[in-house]
């Protein structure tokens, strides 16, 4: 995107130019807002049914993989832990040790991460879900108060 005040080239989506300050007119069409997608995806669409299974498969998916992360997130930790204990007591074992216990520690990192990417998928599909189901009873009793 490049400032029309200036002409200075600046990152797409940015509300300023980086060089002159200038304001830019952003179209406020281009950024994502639940109403709309919920309107044009699943109230207004033709496929409404199809897409409500569509949401309704990734929360199954999603909770259906974020319950192992969390299981094994506990042991994960738990051995981790068990490992700190044995390097801090056996001197020789110390650096033997090191690496398993980098490695369990990854693994902790690692399933905390992906357990809060499911967790927040989640939420954005309940939100969805609910919302989509709320306004398509609204708009269903709106069609039948018309006739």
């Amino acid at each position: 995107m490049h400032c029309q005040n200036c002409n200075t080239k600046n990152m797409d989506g940015v509300n300023f130019c980086y060089n002159c300050g200038k304001k830019f007119n952003l179209k406020k069409s281009n950024r994502f807002s639940i109403n709309n997608f919920v309107y044009k995806h699943i109230i207004f669409s033709r496929q409404k049914h199809r897409n409500i299974f569509i949401l309704s498969s990734i929360f199954v998916l999603c909770s259906a993989l974020s319950v192992p992360l969390c299981k094994g997130l506990l042991d994960s930790f738990n051995i981790a832990m068990d490992l700190v204990k044995m390097s801090m007591s056996q001197q020789i074992a110390k650096y033997a040790l090191k690496d398993q216990t980098e490695l369990f520690f990854r693994d902790v990192f690692l399933r905390i991460i992906l357990i809060l990417f499911f967790w927040s998928i989640l939420i954005l599909t309940v939100i969805i879900l609910i919302y989509s189901v709320v306004l398509l009873k609204k708009h269903d009793n709106k069609r039948k108060n018309m006739y």
